[in-house]
């Protein structure tokens, strides 16, 4: 894979105030190989792009699985720019990272997937260990991700069985440079190496890792490949 560059995935679209919204995942489409959002399932049965699974709105908290699609529209900050899973899967994205935040949603997403006939461009993935077997039973020719976003899924993550396993950039902050290449290269015999940011500067770490990732979940991909892909050379990460 050192002879050309990973596929890039928007991360939610665009990090940012418009993150998992329409508007973001066209403008990531225009630039990316496909896009990465997160998957919950409302009290009406409708999946839908969000993060969290709570909010709060004067003070009063609401969650998202408590709500209908009209009331999630209505009360929450984004109101109607928060897009349905079908309203994403109209754009026909090339590659999809549906990232499995309430795994109530686990069901009707793969039937979603396999009615738009998408289910073979799509890493479900997920960073709750116990759900990656459950994911594998429902859906056996799924491919499945796991994210690692705590010391335990540190650890969890080297067992072999997914498909993916998406390493944040964060660990670069306490395993070192060196630490963190060495811990990429444990990931690549048994798995794919998918990359991304949560609070550090990805145009400073991914060049130095490149030749290491199948894949790199950008917070801002136009960016990452203006001013890194287009004049990267394929000897870095060694």
């Amino acid at each position: 894979m050192d002879s050309e560059r990973p596929i890039v995935l928007g991360h939610r679209g665009l990090k940012g105030p418009l993150e998992n919204t329409l508007p973001a995942f066209k403008r990531a489409l225009r630039h990316c190989d496909g896009i990465e959002f997160d998957v919950r399932v409302t009290a009406d049965g409708k999946l839908v792009a969000i993060h969290d699974g709570e909010f709060q709105v004067g003070g009063i908290k609401y969650i998202v699985k408590s709500l209908t699609y009209r009331e999630l529209t209505r009360l929450h900050p984004r109101g109607r720019l928060i897009p349905t899973v079908g309203k994403i899967l109209k754009l026909r994205p090339g590659l999809i990272n549906a990232d499995l935040k309430d795994l109530d949603a686990l069901i009707p997403l793969i039937d979603s997937l396999e009615r738009k006939k998408m289910l073979e461009r799509t890493v479900i993935s997920t960073d709750v260990w116990e759900w990656v077997p459950i994911i594998h039973r429902e859906c056996p020719d799924c491919r499945v991700g796991f994210s690692i976003t705590n010391a335990m899924g540190l650890v969890r993550s080297l067992r072999a069985g997914v498909y993916s396993v998406h390493v944040p950039l964060d660990l670069v902050e306490y395993l070192g440079l060196e630490g963190f290449v060495a811990l990429l290269n444990l990931y690549r015999k048994n798995s794919e190496v998918w990359l991304w940011n949560y609070m550090m500067n990805e145009i400073e770490i991914v060049p130095r890792v490149i030749g290491l990732a199948n894949a790199v979940i950008s917070d801002d991909p136009l960016r990452l490949k203006r001013f890194i892909f287009s004049r990267l050379t394929w000897t870095e990460a060694t």
